[in-house]
């Protein structure tokens, strides 16, 4: 996909690409007694109503607000949001956290976005639902939106969606590069894709 020019519009994933909250995920699945790389929204919902999926959402929730409370910028990310905020470029958050912890953080970082979609919201990424809820919200054509993530399922969920993914990389996710339709190294980098009928400055 080429969209160089074109965007009329940014989805951010958060945790890595937005906020640094150093979640870790192995630590979670040690944890619960799970092999360390389970992917655990989809192995919580696969357990059902028990006292296994109880025990694994509060060690997830716990894990969150803990991480929400020690959030700090990702590098650039401040700089770039607050262009794309003073340009009135439409932005959102899409999330596989819970929404407390999302809003936790979007307010400890006074992140100016505020169309924020989480898991109680749609199915996890990278099913793209949250990413076309905000798509049919906006009532922007798909083609014409991007959504930035650091991980495997943000640029699957953005193919499945059909969004330009932009890899936010970070020097350990390079091998997700072949999933993105680009890859940065840089938040300023995604500026070329806006449209020019967007003024982005540098004030």
């Amino acid at each position: 996909m080429s969209a160089f020019g074109s965007l009329e519009g940014v989805l951010f994933d958060l945790d890595g690409t937005l906020a640094d909250s150093r979640l870790d995920f192995a630590a979670m699945c040690v944890e619960a007694n799970l092999p360390v790389g389970t992917p655990l929204l989809e192995y919580l919902t696969a357990l059902g109503d028990c006292d296994e999926s109880r025990n694994l959402r509060s060690i997830i929730e716990r894990h969150e607000m803990a991480g929400a409370e020690r959030a700090t910028w990702i590098d650039g990310a401040q700089v770039l949001v607050n262009q794309l905020f003073d340009a009135g470029v439409p932005m959102a958050i899409v999330t596989r956290n819970m929404r407390s912890a999302t809003e936790h953080t979007v307010a400890k970082l006074d992140i100016p976005i505020s169309l924020l979609v989480t898991r109680e919201d749609c199915l996890p990424k990278p099913d793209p639902e949250g990413l076309l809820m905000v798509a049919e919200r906006w009532d922007i054509p798909v083609a014409a939106l991007a959504y930035v993530g650091d991980y495997k399922y943000d640029m699957l969920a953005a193919t499945n969606a059909g969004m330009l993914g932009v890899l936010l990389q970070n020097g350990r996710n390079a091998e997700f590069a072949n999933l993105a339709g680009v890859a940065i190294t840089e938040c300023d980098e995604l500026l070329p894709y806006l449209s020019p009928a967007i003024s982005v400055t540098n004030d």
